[in-house]
């Protein structure tokens, strides 16, 4: 298939375009994290991002603003992308410290139970005195130390 000479220099025209256009827009990254959440940004942030095409779909009332010269309209993408990075950047934050007081918590239980455990295969409990002497706790002691220990627990792992 052969085009006209005024069909081909339409065609150049409309690539040419579409080219310039293209270059002077930002470029918007998409990527799923490994929670299954969502992002977007400026830069990608992981292998697996692709780049998204922004569709342009201003249309004119009449009544509205004017259209945004080219720089403008990269600016504001700009701007944008910068504002969906910022909270990008913010939600991570947010989410490393929910992990870490997780990791905390966890780590929590676990020596309560391991306490509570010992405490209960022990044969009887005892306390230390100022000199690091052993001493022997009685009957109501010993069940103020186990309910402390099973409180410890609950707190910690439910």
């Amino acid at each position: 298939m052969t085009l006209s000479k005024p069909s081909f220099y339409l065609f150049l025209i409309s690539v040419l375009s579409l080219m310039l256009n293209s270059v002077n827009a930002a470029s918007v990254y998409k990527w799923v994290d490994e929670d299954g959440q969502v992002h977007y940004g400026s830069k990608p942030k992981s292998k697996s991002a692709k780049e998204v095409k922004i569709k342009k779909r201003y249309i004119d009332s009449g009544t509205s603003t004017p259209s945004l010269t080219t720089q403008e309209r990269v600016n504001k993408q700009k701007k944008f992308i910068n504002a969906l990075d910022e909270e990008n950047k913010i939600l991570s934050e947010e989410k490393r410290k929910k992990k870490k007081q997780e990791e905390l918590k966890n780590a929590r239980c676990n020596a309560a139970r391991d306490q509570l455990k010992r405490q209960e295969s022990a044969s009887a409990l005892y306390d230390l005195d100022e000199k690091g002497n052993r001493i022997l706790l009685d009957k109501k002691q010993y069940e103020i130390a186990m309910k402390q220990a099973r409180a410890r627990v609950a707190k910690w792992c439910d």
